[in-house]
């Protein structure tokens, strides 16, 4: 592939209610195995783009215990590298710890040897090869590609994003997606820029506004009809993750094997951290039905519909049904958990049922005991 590097964006990730609040989105659990952002990781790896910067705008050590050498996702290991990279001055200024200045003060753009660079966020996940996406940004000649999806339930699924409007092969508008109707062309947050727009983008992001981000700046040349943004549509499989609402309904929705399929491609592995974990280990109680179980976990009790992380204990007894649980929590005997999701080492004994709904999940927090 032509000299490419990756940009991981973490910066303007949408909260997801507690699951964020010490971590970043890229940092989830998902699927009881995954990290969110291993999706991205995935993409760059497969698409041997080996140069990867993960622009972290906060929870860095979460991140870093997730991610570590970042050698699951480079093919050459000699060359290639994933690189966290966080702007510390912007810690103690919030307002301006944006991705401009990250790349700005940690990526050496000028330095480095590169032709174009791919961005892309950790919130939509999908197995997309980014090398012929990359031949089209440069047969279209282009400043920016724009890649985006054409869906048919932005009410539903793509609450504030961004909605594109294109003309003549080029994007005319970008506006902010209010549910207004169920068609749409809706942005992924992902782009393919050369070396001298990246480098435009920095410098013009400081005249223009300090607080501006990477699709700011995108949008204002948009707007401003300073730069060419040609939108190039991928037709594969997305699962947004805008709210906890997302990540929770489509969670469930990939246990069924045919959702599932479309985002797991055959020939395209989504690689993660592994762990020397055992196998899972049933009781001879156990009653697991349509569930993912990772590794290392206990299962004595009853698993419905649900996604346990490693390490979780299900006691004999318990009765789990629509929950996802996250890594090493125990759910103690004979407790009823319904529409919950609970996360790390938390501790649901004392309390013998918790019922949400599917339209109300209910949150339990790290470490809590219930």
């Amino acid at each position: 592939m032509r000299r490419v590097i990756g940009i991981c964006d973490l910066h303007n990730e949408p909260s997801l209610s507690g699951l964020t609040d010490k971590r970043p989105l890229g940092a989830v659990t998902f699927l009881g195995r995954y990290g969110l952002i291993d999706f991205t990781l995935s993409n760059f790896s497969n698409s041997h783009i080996d140069r990867v910067y993960v622009l972290v705008k906060k929870g860095i050590m979460a991140l870093r215990r997730h991610v570590g050498s970042g050698s699951i996702w480079t093919n050459n290991t000699r060359l290639g590298y994933v690189e966290l990279v966080l702007n510390e001055k912007g810690l103690r200024q919030p307002a301006f710890n944006t991705d401009i200045n990250n790349i700005k003060y940690n990526v050496p753009v000028d330095e480095l040897d590169f032709e174009y660079a791919v961005i892309a966020p950790s919130y939509f996940l999908s197995s997309m090869d980014f090398r012929p996406i990359v031949e089209k940004h440069i047969a279209s000649g282009a400043d920016i590609s724009s890649i985006y999806i054409h869906v048919d339930n932005a009410d539903k699924d793509y609450l504030r994003a961004d909605k594109y409007k294109i003309s003549d092969n080029k994007i005319i508008k970008s506006s902010p997606n209010l549910l207004r109707s169920k068609e749409a062309d809706i942005s992924l947050d992902t782009y393919i820029l050369s070396k001298k727009a990246l480098k435009k983008i920095v410098s013009d992001g400081t005249k223009v506004s300090e607080l501006f981000s990477i699709k700011d700046m995108i949008n204002y040349y948009i707007a401003e009809e300073i730069l060419d943004v040609h939108p190039i549509e991928f037709k594969g499989y997305v699962v947004p993750i805008l709210n906890l609402r997302n990540y929770v309904d489509h969670s469930f929705d990939l246990l069924n094997y045919h959702i599932r399929s479309q985002l797991f491609l055959e020939d395209w592995p989504i690689y993660t951290t592994t762990h020397n974990t055992p196998p899972a280990l049933y009781g001879k109680d156990a009653d697991v039905q349509n569930s993912f179980v990772a590794n290392g976990a206990i299962i004595k009790g009853k698993v419905h519909n649900s996604i346990i992380s490693r390490d979780v204990v299900v006691e004999k007894g318990a009765d789990i049904k629509n929950c996802i649980i996250f890594t090493q929590t125990q759910v103690g005997k004979d407790t009823k958990l319904e529409y919950v999701l609970a996360d790390k080492n938390a501790s649901i004994k004392e309390v013998k049922k918790i019922s949400g709904t599917p339209e109300d999940i209910v949150y339990i927090k790290v470490g809590v005991k219930v």
